[in-house]
Formats: structure tokens, sequence, C-alpha cells
């Protein structure tokens, strides 16, 4: 065996042993004689389709494991992975009433998560239909059957495909369990809201023949509500100024003045419902407004219900030739609430009273709207807004493995199928309300509609979205000649996969008729060909090449080929370096492709409005504003070039270290223009002038308010960022009170430079808010006998709070975060275990601006939460 194998597996043998190890092996293993007789175990490794006898490769691979996501406490995929330090700027999390409510995903390196390839036991997992097919839901996946989580990070489309441009995430499930485990799990936030409880079963037997694995569990999780939280709810809510209050909106009762473009309060502002009763703010500029505070009825976190079965079997047909099948099932509901119906509805000329206030906010008096206008309006006659998701989730996959001497091949069919819907109560129909306004039958008076005209004027929405997807796939491995490091392993296979997606809504909501909804049906096909290679190449003891190739043809855009070349070498007896490059590809999804017109409201600061208004930048806050998004069949695929420098030292038995350098570059970026990154151009070009977009100013004007907009989805020219992972491990350090072992893993990113708008000046963004420049993540573990406990520590750096909309220089500051998590366990004599824990033990609140706003990709609000859990193994 050459010193490269037996350098790797020192350094694995030191790393595995504690939390958050930087390398671990997946799939089926099987044996390889040796000269001496001996058998050597022969594995695979995410990123590689050929099997291989030592674990640390030329790609960096790091590893959680069913016992680090024990010591984190948490009860979903989606929360283990938000914690990683490689999930650098954070990625979604189920959010109340979205139309993603219940949809959560991880970006690997900051570039997005549909630029992260989800696979579930080496497979693809097709992205998610409410995502519109560009990300994976990770909600759908079950964690009691997790063996562990490998995370590949550098580029892998020669090997995968479209979508591993960032990394990859390998989920693999357990398989060849034997006996029964059942498991019983709570937690508790000091603050209310967000209760959860799990409870779960693993099972499985095994022969000399095969085996066969189950689970099964169910979570249920509370709803957080932003009145239950100090920072989330309002704040200074009977200000004179509108911009010295947060959680107030100024969707309440107010008209615009279609002709002067001036808002008022409608009489309508004195009801219990407004802020005050009726208090009226100074909205700068003249205007004056009526106030609603969304956060006394609004939720944040959504609750939620999964559950889920998975299944997975194995049996040997012959001497040369198993059967694998696997099926997961899976059920998730969620629950969340938005606040009454808010928007616009046309209002002719004297159809409603006003009041006056003069310049310095004194009433005037109440008169009949002059002109025409918009009614800007809370209907919270008709209720608040609940909406209630269920998602469906079936995944199958059978296949067959053939292994004779020293040739393989494989053979796997995948069937998925998502069906997800969601349905809504609360919404308001305007083509009605617009009716009964021209009647004379809506009420604009304080007292509010009728129990008639309330059920007239409501609708109950409901968006369905279906992705099903097939694949088959099959390959050939083999070792074909000897170079002077020994056997040359090479794999060929090709890959058939079929994608059908749909989108509905309801017709209304469709035709943009329901206030308070957005969105449009939309629809495609597509099928892609891939055929793929890849070698792996001891060019001598201390050197290895690994070479990989491949080619996709889509149905409906067109091709991509992606090369990829690695090396790993043997410096020294301790001292392993590393070095990969790839090309890399994302294919523009469907939806990207064929969406219908969507309808948003979507938050931006207009700086120059402000401006006008003699506030300055740093106090210039957002707002929202409708939004219509616009896809794009005229899309090309990204591309980029991702390539990885490291190096591994097994400093001693007990001690190792890792450096990766990353280098990320990718082009030709699909995104939606921002409303934010439209006001940043015409700041520099002007009013009307835009290159790609629509803004449309009250009046037509260069001065006047932002009536609507219009972000098309386009390429960019794109974006690089570069950084560097650090991990430090010691591990088997024995004293008269324990054994101990830690961990340190760090991500400090360089560089992230994007443009500031579409088309214009791009500069470093690292460290603005939302980019932080650096987290890490501290494992102490310590056991003694039965007992075991480990104390976990995250950080996340400052960042500043706002930038400069002209020199895009950072002003303000953020904090830094840091928490801390704790978690002890006893294994009784009766193969029990009882665990306790405590998440946030300093009862941190999210990293807050001078708006009391956070971002809540990065940080969560549920604060000290305490967690007991009891496993029982038969």
């Amino acid at each position: 065996m050459n010193s490269l194998t037996l350098t790797a597996k020192a350094v694995r043998n030191s790393v595995i042993a504690v939390a958050a190890s930087t390398v671990a092996f997946s799939g089926l293993a099987f044996a390889e004689e040796q000269a001496d007789g001996a058998k050597v175990e022969r594995i695979s490794v995410t990123g590689s389709r050929i099997k291989r006898t030592d674990l640390e490769g030329s790609s960096p691979v790091t590893t959680i494991s069913a016992a680090d996501i024990e010591k984190t406490g948490e009860m979903s995929v989606a929360d283990v992975l938000r914690r990683s330090n490689l999930n650098t700027f954070g990625s979604f999390a189920e959010s109340s009433g979205s139309t993603w409510q219940s949809q959560a995903n991880i970006s690997l390196r900051g570039a997005g998560a549909d630029r992260t390839l989800v696979l579930l036991n080496g497979k693809r997992m097709p992205g998610s239909p409410t995502m519109g097919g560009t990300a994976v839901n990770l909600n759908t996946i079950p964690t009691a059957a997790i063996e562990r989580i490998e995370v590949l990070t550098d580029g892998a489309s020669a090997v995968y495909g479209s979508d591993a441009v960032a990394g990859v995430v390998n989920i693999i499930l357990k398989k060849g369990f034997e006996g029964l485990e059942v498991s019983a799990t709570g937690s508790n936030p000091e603050q209310p809201g967000g209760e959860e409880w799990k409870v779960s079963a693993v099972g499985g037997t095994t022969s000399d023949k095969g085996s066969l694995t189950f689970s099964f569990e169910h979570q249920n999780r509370e709803i957080i509500y932003q009145k239950d939280r100090w920072f989330s709810s309002s704040t200074n809510t009977l200000a004179e100024k509108y911009s010295d209050t947060t959680g107030v909106s100024a969707y309440a009762r107010n008209f615009l003045d279609m002709t002067t473009f001036q808002f008022k309060p409608m009489e309508a502002c004195n009801n219990d419902k407004m802020v005050g009763g009726g208090h009226v703010y100074d909205y700068g500029d003249g205007d004056f407004i009526c106030g609603y505070d969304y956060t006394s009825e609004a939720a944040d976190h959504a609750a939620r219900q999964y559950t889920a079965g998975y299944v997975t079997a194995d049996y040997e047909l012959s001497d040369e030739v198993r059967f694998e099948g696997q099926g997961l099932f899976s059920r998730n509901e969620t629950f969340g609430r938005y606040a009454p119906a808010a928007g616009w509805f046309n209002v002719e000329a004297g159809q409603m009273d006003v009041q006056n206030y003069d310049e310095d906010g004194n009433y005037i008096n109440t008169t009949k709207n002059e002109n025409a206008g918009r009614a800007y309006y809370r209907f919270t006659d008709v209720g608040t807004r609940d909406s209630t998701t269920i998602d469906y989730s079936t995944d199958l996959q059978v296949g067959l493995i053939g292994e004779h001497e020293n040739f393989g091949w494989d053979a796997t069919y995948h069937y998925n199928l998502a069906e997800n819907s969601n349905y809504g109560t609360g919404y308001v129909h305007r083509p009605t309300v617009e009716n009964l306004v021209a009647s004379g039958d809506f009420n604009f008076g304080p007292s509010g509609n009728s129990d008639e005209v309330v059920a007239a004027i409501s609708h109950d929405t409901l968006a369905q979205d279906i992705m099903e997807f097939q694949s088959l796939n099959a390959g050939v491995n083999f070792e074909a000649f000897e170079l002077p490091g020994g056997l040359v392993g090479w794999y060929f296979g090709t890959e058939f996969t079929e994608y059908k997606y749909t989108s509905k809504v309801d017709a209304e909501s469709a035709a943009g008729e329901v206030i308070g909804s957005s969105g449009s049906g939309s629809g495609g096909e597509r099928e892609v060909f891939a055929v793929f290679g890849e070698s792996i190449l001891p060019v001598t003891d201390d050197l290895e090449l690994n070479v990989a190739f491949r080619y996709d043809k889509y149905s409906d855009f067109g091709s991509a080929t992606t090369p990829k070349i690695a090396l790993c070498y043997q410096l020294l007896e301790d001292v392993v370096l590393r070095a990969s490059w790839g090309q890399g590809f994302r294919a523009p999804s469907l939806s990207d492709l064929y969406a219908a017109d969507s309808f948003s409201a979507d938050s931006a600061t207009d700086y120059r409005l402000c401006d006008l208004q003699g506030i300055e930048p740093s106090k210039c806050t957002s707002s929202q504003y409708d939004v219509t998004r616009q896809a794009n069949e005229g899309l090309s695929p990204e591309t980029s070039d991702f390539y990885n420098l490291g190096a591994i030292w097994n400093i001693t038995d007990k001690l190792s270290t890792k450096v990766e350098y990353y280098n990320l570059s990718i082009d030709d970026v699909i995104t939606f223009i921002s409303l934010d990154s439209l006001l940043k151009e015409e700041a520099k070009v002007g009013y009307g002038n835009l290159s790609e977009g629509e803004i449309v100013r009250a009046g037509n004007n260069p001065d006047g308010k932002i009536l609507e907009a219009t972000t098309p989805l386009v390429n960019g020219n794109g974006f690089d960022t570069s950084g560097i992972d650090f991990n430090l491990t010691y591990s088997g350090l024995e004293t008269t009170v324990g054994d101990f072992g830690s961990t340190f893993d760090l991500t400090y990113v360089l560089t992230y430079e994007d443009e500031e708008y579409f088309d214009g000046p791009v500069n470093n963004m690292v460290g603005r808010n939302g980019l932080p420049e650096y987290r890490f993540t501290w494992v102490v573990d310590w056991s003694l006998g039965d007992h075991g406990a480990s104390l976990l520590t995250q950080h996340i750096t400052g960042q500043a709070e706002t930038t400069d909309p002209t020199t895009f220089e950072k002003t303000g500051s953020l904090p830094s975060q840091t928490t801390f998590d704790f978690s002890y366990h006893y294994l009784a004599s009766w193969n029990g275990k009882f665990a306790v824990g405590v998440r946030n033990i300093t009862n941190e609140d999210p990293v807050l601006d001078s708006n009391l706003a956070y971002d809540d990709s990065l940080y969560n609000l549920y604060g000290r939460t305490y967690t007991a859990t009891y496993t029982q193994r038969f």
C-alpha cells in the first residue's frame, strides 16, 4: 500500500473521531484482496463515482455525522445545515404567510441555493416545484433516517451535471440496520412560540443475502407571532413622523390623489383596528397617512407538521449481482398568518370622505375626494390572511449493481413526485370591491362593511405546484492498465432524465384580480441526455490524478460540456497537498423560462425620494412597492470555473489540520433584477433610461413616488467569490475526569465581487449587511464511561449596516453574534439513552439594525431553548 493511502488513513483516523470530521465514506462497500491476502475495503466518496481504498481524495469533503446532528438538538435537516459555516451567508428558512412558507434550503459559499446540488444517497434530488424547480426543499427529508451528511465544497458538474456549481450536499440515509430504535424529543423556547416535539422509530434486519431498513417520524412545531418578540413587534406607534416607527404599514386606510399625487387619510381611518384608533402620521413631502400595525396579527415562523416514512432494502441475487431499492414518502404541512389583506383599488371622484391637514399636521376638515385616485385599504373586516400548505413527496429508487473481478456495473431507475398545494383564506377580489364602490354599496366610513359585503369581496386562493421527475442511469467501472502507483480506475456512464413541471393558481389570482395575493400559473417539460466519464490515475506512489468529463444535452435550450481535473500529492509523510479545477453550469429552470408574469410586493429603498425630502441616506428606510416579475424564454445557462487548493497535515496521532483555498467565478448569472438594483441604475442613467426593467413614478415625473415596477429575469454578467476553509481537530486527550476532543471549523471569505446593479460597477461586497467576512464553529467534546457532553460555539462576525447609494462605501456597523449550545447524554444499562441540552445558552437575539430588522437567513428568533430526548434500542 503506498504512502499516500497510509497518510490519508492516518488523517481519517484522527479526524472522524470527533464532531464535524473532514472526511467520510458513502455508498456500497466491497473488498479487494491485496498481495498479502488481506481484505481492503473499497468505498464511494461524494464527488466521484469510482470506489477507492482511502477516504481523503483530491476534493474536499466535510462530514456531519448522526452524532453531530444530535449535539445541535435540531430536529430538521434544514436547521442542521443552516448552522454550517459552509452555508456562508445563510439560507432560506420557513417564513409565515410566504408562498415559500414550507420551504428551506442551503446555499454553499453564498452562491445561492439553486447552485448547490442536493443528493439523496448519491442520487440527484429534483428541485422543489414551489421554488420553481431551482432548489431542493430540505424539509422533505427525514432526520431520523440520516446516517451522515457529506458536503463536497468544490464544483462537481463534471460528475453530477447541472446545479453543482458551488458544491454538493449528499444526504446519506441508514441501511443495514439491525434491531429497533425508538426516540422522542421535545424542545421548549423560553419565549412564546416555536415549541417542537418529534417521535421516530428506526428498525431493520439483516441476513447473509441482504438487509431491510425502515424508519418513521413525526414532527410538530408551533407558530411564532411577531408580537411575541420585542424586536419584531411594532415600536413608537404614536410617533408624529411615520419614519420614526417600525412595524407600521401605510397600507391602512389612505387615498392617493392621482392628479396631485398626494396621500390623505380616509375618514375610515377612525377605526379601532388602525393605529391609535385613527392616528395620523406625517409621511413627508406634504403627505399625511393613516397607519396599521401589521405585527399585531402576523406571524414570522410558520407552524409545521411533518410525517415521513423511509424503507430501503438490498438483496444478493447472485455472487456478482445485488438488488437495491428504496422509498421515501413525506407529508409536510405548514400554517402561516399574514395581517389582513392590503392593496389598492380605483376610486372615482366624490366617492369617499378624506381628511385634510395643513403643513404642520393640524386637522382642517373632512371632504369628498376631489379627483379620481387609488384607495390604499386594509381589509380588516375580512380578517387575517391564513395560509396552509400541504406538500407531498414520493421518492422511489431501484437498481442493480454487479461486479466481476475488476469490472463492475450499475443501473438505477429513479422516480420523484412532488405535489405542493397552498390554500389561502382572507383575500379580497378587487373587481368586486370596485363594483361595490361604484354602486355606492361599499362603506368607506369608520364602522366598516356589512356581513353581506364582506362575504361578496372575500376570496380563497389556491396554488398547486407539481414536479414529476424520472431518471434512468447506467455505468460501468473497471481497471484498465497499470501506472507506477497502481491500477488505473475508470467509470463511464450515461443518464436520461425527464422533468414535467406544472404550476397552477386560481383564475382570479392568475388574472391579477386578488388583493393580498400574487402569482400566475406556468409549466413546461424537459428532457436531458448525458454521457460522462471519470478516471483515477495513480501516477506514482505519491501522486494521484483524477479527471472527469460530462456532456449534457437539453431538449429546450442547448447543451453543456464540463471537465474537471484534480490532484492529490503526498508531500511529506504526514502532509498531503491537493488541488482541483473544474467548470460547471446551471441550466435555467423551467419556471425561469416559462413562468407567467407574477406580482409581488418587494421591499426597496428609494434614496431619490429621501433626498428630495431631506432625509439622509443612512436614515432612508425601505418600503414595499408593487412589482411585476417576468420570466425569460431566451435565457442561457450559467457557466462557472471553480478551483480549490488544499493542504492536510497530520501533526500528531491526535492533532490534525486542514486548510483549503477556494475560488468560484460564475458568468451569465440568471437573476431577477431587483427593484433596488433598478433604483441604483436609475440614479446613474436617469428616469426612463433603464437598460432592463421599468420603474413607473407618479405623473411620469422623475421626482414622483414609485407607483409600480417591472423586474425581468436576465442573464447578468456574473460574480466571483473566494475564501479559505480552516479546520483544526484534536482528539483523545485522556484525563482523570474524562476524555476530551475539540474541532474548530472556520470559513473566511476573501472576496465576493458582484455588480452593484445590472451591468453596473463591480465591487467587493464582503462585510456588507448579510455578507459576513467570516464565521466559525467550535466543538468541545467530553466523555467519561456512559456519560458524554458537548459545548458548541458558533460565531458570525459583524457587518456594515448600510451601503452609501452613490459611493457604495459601507456605513454603520452591526455587531457580531456568538452563541453557545450545550448537550449532555447518558447511556443506560438497558440500552436506553437520555439526552438534554440548551441551545443559545446566553439567550442572544438576532443581530438587529437600527430599524429592528434582522437577516433571517443568518439568524433565528428562538432564543434560549431547552431540549430533551429519550432513545430506546431493542
